[in-house]
């Protein structure tokens, strides 16, 4: 994904990185450009990134960061930690990207609700193996 903006055509993102140039760095202390940068990064748009409710949280993570490294910024909206460390919050696993990427809920966020162990999950098929159900004896 692309964000459309008035860069000239050889603008390199890659110079956005580079601590040396220090107004390209600079420029994401700002949050709606940090979101900017993220969403051409992660191909997810600004109002996707923002409903995860992690933009001030990654923001702060990343300005905590000397080097900003585009790859450290997508692991960390991917998976909820920049890369060796440990979650920036309990809530950001959950709320990673990868998970919005394929349709899934982490395991272990959120509970499938009372009685849902009686029940075939969605879409599957209840096994008919020809064998009576076990009634505890009764009928010995």
């Amino acid at each position: 994904m692309s964000v459309s903006d008035d860069r000239p055509a050889d603008y390199d993102l890659a110079e956005r990185w580079d601590p040396v140039v220090n107004e390209y760095v600079d420029a994401l202390a700002d949050l709606d450009e940090f979101l900017r940068v993220c969403a051409e990064l992660t191909g997810f748009d600004v109002p996707e990134l923002r409903s995860t409710g992690m933009a001030d949280e990654h923001h702060r993570t990343t300005l905590a960061h000397r080097v900003r490294d585009e790859h450290a910024l997508v692991h960390l909206w991917y998976v909820g930690a920049w890369p060796g460390e440990a979650p920036s919050s309990a809530r950001a696993h959950d709320r990673g990207l990868v998970w919005r990427t394929f349709h899934a809920v982490p395991p272990g966020s959120a509970a499938p609700g009372h009685g849902s162990w009686a029940e075939a999950p969605r879409g599957a098929v209840a096994p008919d193996n020809g064998v009576a159900p076990d009634n505890g004896g009764e009928d010995r």
